[in-house]
């Protein structure tokens, strides 16, 4: 899906005064950074020094120190990055506090990146879930960071979506690598950075955390430069690193966070408008909000929430802080500015540092409203250049106005009581199609390889499907499959594995008189990859109106309770692959004819859950009926044969399996073999026709004269039975099916003689013998 804002953001970054960065290219603002791979390659040992000292006056917390001072010997030019997600108002700390941290970053030789996450104020739910609402808002944060001193020159505007689409391939494997090794419960502690509690999570807002974490290696980044509310995230990032084997984690390095000017307020809160100083704030609005705001003078308990968001810093050893956000501001925005350093002169002292400061406010030397004085009188001057920015460009005016115009808008809406519908946003996969058959090929298992029986399941999916349909399609979910950690999440490997399973399928379609299209999943996302993701997390946020207010469609309950037979929800990649599976059966029910979808009996609650999905979301009651059809699902309960006939391993290792196989005389239930026959006869793979004027026996027995001597079978029903009642014997029934199965199975014996098909099947031998390496060290 195509945005327009690379053109906007092109003309915005040329009206920005003194910054010649590149155009506003979603991958243009993420260059390699410079290598610099040569020792002291920052400069002296004295010029190192300095800029280190300059980073780190930007954190409360570093992680770590070492790895910082190793980055600035090792990179001339680094990566610095935060995110934000454009949601209605920008406060000060947002504003002025950044712009004093972005210029001591850029001043110390880094490359700063802000990555305008409006995908992330889609999925939480930010000016009413409006994409096109949330970047107007991003717009207008370019406009006041330019206005209130930030240095521009090095600094580079990423706008999430387009960088996103641009990026399409390599973001999204890493985001699934990412879901692949991270725990549901480890992600669940991370959402705290949306303003979550983990009672409340929507199945998309468990993408959010997974996604920043990607951000980080997509932007390649050397330092996350975001406040300490975000470390939990942050930290993942480094456990990932750690999980993966990458060698140079990103360095930590975490800001202050701004206190509420309320009391008991440990930060600022955006849907508070008198718990901070917003960058559009009049004269008159600071003055009514520090004349207001809590100003103690006694130290108080540090409380577990301010260790959460602030950390442990210099002077609070004692675990006693001073909940003072005037002192706060004075101490962050005043003496310290976007141009430099700064004073204060209060009831008749001047003051150049906060610590000195706070000590005469505490033993009563100076008042609280001379405090409060000097305090308003600095803020309303270093906030001037912003208001005279807003009130002279008319492209800044107007983006006030409309920002103004969209929370009017979203917060009516809101005290209606109205659930603003999600629009139907899909791939459209199987348009045109008279009628559709879906069969959802078998995802890896734990054999080391694609073994026939998985060949044949599949096979009969698509027999039962023939002659009903228009389109038969086979659907490999191989991006699904790395979020599941299937065969190690190895996409290479997966994509070998799919491969082999098509073809093997193909080679016996022929006789079974089938035709069918395979489509991979990458592949078909790839085509519009942003309208898929976006699908992906409309499936997680869509809302519906319950009991208690707005509920989710699809939450984590909802998830836990379709996943496939045996299966606990623990991970937060079957969140995510749960949630690609509806926005999968969306984009190929996205037409106004039948579809059916075709599977194995253990994915049926996953099919029905799609199912559900689909009716409440676009069924006849909603605003999109007859937009989308909704599906059957066709189950048929089957029990696989346990005999594991790799393809690949030759006919003889083949025979050897079968010979050896589990058969008990008289033991119908727990038959490999009988199995076997079974799916072989519902692929239509063997031949029951007429010759010589009479059918062809299904099965032809020569066993013994004491066992009953040559027998043969019309029907899978006799062949049970007789082998139920002892009648028909081991000793005769496995040479008997045995023959059959290797008729039946003779084309995918021959697949390894294709030279592709060979190439397929190194590989995957390749990678399980690597798999084999590892689990020995």
């Amino acid at each position: 899906m195509a945005l327009a804002y690379d053109e906007i953001g092109a003309a915005v970054q040329k009206r920005i005064s003194g910054y010649s960065a590149a155009p506003h290219n979603a991958s243009a603002g993420i260059p390699s950074a410079p290598a610099g791979s040569r020792p002291n390659a920052a400069g002296s040992d004295g010029d190192l020094d300095r800029k280190f000292q300059l980073l780190r006056s930007v954190g409360e917390e570093c992680q770590t120190e070492a790895e910082l001072r190793e980055l600035l010997a090792r990179k001339k030019e680094f990566i610095l990055y935060d995110g934000f997600e454009p949601s209605g108002r920008m406060h000060i700390a947002q504003g002025l506090f950044k712009a004093i941290n972005v210029n001591k970053c850029t001043e110390a030789g880094g490359i700063f990146k802000f990555y305008v996450a409006d995908w992330f104020g889609l999925m939480n739910d930010k000016m009413g879930g409006d994409l096109k609402k949330i970047q107007d808002t991003g717009m207008y944060f370019v406009h006041v960071w330019k206005s209130c001193g930030m240095k521009m020159e090095n600094v580079r505007f990423v706008w999430t979506s387009q960088f996103i689409e641009e990026n399409a391939a390599e973001y999204w494997t890493k985001m699934l690598d990412i879901s692949r090794v991270t725990s549901l419960v480890r992600v669940k502690r991370c959402c705290t950075i949306m303003g979550r509690e983990e009672e409340n999570l929507t199945a998309a807002q468990i993408l959010y955390p997974l996604m920043q974490c990607t951000d980080i290696f997509l932007l390649r980044a050397d330092i996350c430069q975001l406040g300490l509310d975000q470390r939990k995230v942050n930290m993942q990032a480094r456990e990932y690193c750690s999980s993966v084997g990458i060698k140079h984690k990103p360095i930590i390095l975490s800001h202050h966070m701004m206190m509420g000017l309320k009391a008991g307020q440990a930060k600022m809160s955006k849907s508070d408008p008198d718990s901070a100083v917003f960058m559009e704030d009049t004269p008159e609005d600071v003055r009514r909000k520090i004349t207001n705001a809590a100003c103690p003078r006694e130290k108080e308990p540090r409380t577990s929430k301010q260790s959460e968001l602030t950390g442990e810093v210099d002077g609070d050893s004692d675990g006693m802080v001073l909940n003072n956000p005037v002192i706060d501001y004075i101490r962050y925005l005043v003496l310290e500015n976007a141009k430099g350093r700064g004073t204060i002169a209060v009831d008749g002292r001047t003051y150049d540092e906060a610590d000195s400061l706070e000590s005469d406010f505490v033993a009563g030397k100076i008042s609280e409203k001379g405090l409060k004085e000097a305090c308003i009188e600095k803020l309303n001057g270093i906030m001037e250049g912003c208001r005279q920015h807003f009130a002279k460009d008319k492209e800044a005016s107007d983006l006030v106005a409309l920002v103004e115009q969209h929370k009017v808008s979203v917060q009516k809406e809101k005290d209606q009581g109205h659930v603003r519908p999600t629009p139907l946003r899909s791939l459209r996969l199987a348009e045109g199609a008279e009628s559709l058959g879906v069969v959802f090929a078998p995802r890896p298992g734990s054999d080391l390889g694609v073994t026939a029986e998985a060949v044949l399941a599949t096979l009969s999916c698509l027999v039962r499907a023939k002659g009903r349909h228009a389109k038969l399609v086979l659907w490999c979910e191989d991006w699904s499959c790395i979020a599941l950690d299937k065969m190690q999440g190895d996409l290479k490997a997966i994509g070998a594995y799919y491969g082999i399973l098509a073809d093997a399928v193909k080679g016996l379609a022929k006789q079974a008189q089938v035709e069918f299209e395979v489509k991979v999943q990458s592949a078909e996302i790839l085509r519009d990859p942003n309208m898929y993701w976006i699908s992906v997390i409309d499936a997680g946020r869509r809302k519906r109106k319950g009991k208690s207010g707005e509920e989710p469609v699809i939450g984590l309950e909802e998830v836990a309770g379709h996943l496939p037979e045996g299966e606990a929800l623990t991970e937060s990649g079957q969140v995510v692959a749960t949630l690609m599976h509806l926005a999968d059966v969306l984009a190929l029910c996205r037409q106004k004819t039948a579809a059916v979808i075709y599977a194995e009996s253990k994915m049926s609650k996953l099919h029905q859950l799609a199912k559900s999905y689909l009716e409440e979301s676009f069924g006849r009651t909603t605003s999109h009926a007859g937009e989308v059809c909704i599906p059957d699902i066709d189950i048929e309960k089957a029990r696989p044969p346990g005999l594991s006939l790799i393809l690949g391993e030759g006919e003889s290792i083949w025979n050897s399996k079968m010979k050896k196989s589990y058969c008990l005389e008289g033991d119908v239930e727990n038959n490999p073999l009988m199995d076997l026959l079974c799916l072989l006869l519902k692929c239509e793979l063997l031949d029951t026709g007429t010759g010589e004027g009479k059918p062809k026996p299904l099965l032809e027995v020569r066993q013994k004269a004491e066992h009953g001597g040559d027998k043969d079978y019309a029907s899978f029903a006799d062949v049970e039975s007789a082998f139920a009642s002892k009648e028909l014997h081991p000793s005769a029934f496995k040479p008997a099916v045995q023959d059959r199965a290797k008729a039946a199975l003779a084309p995918l014996v021959l697949l390894p003689k294709d030279a592709a098909f060979k190439k397929l099947c190194t590989i995957l031998d390749t990678f399980f013998k690597a798999q084999s390496k590892k689990a020995k060290k």
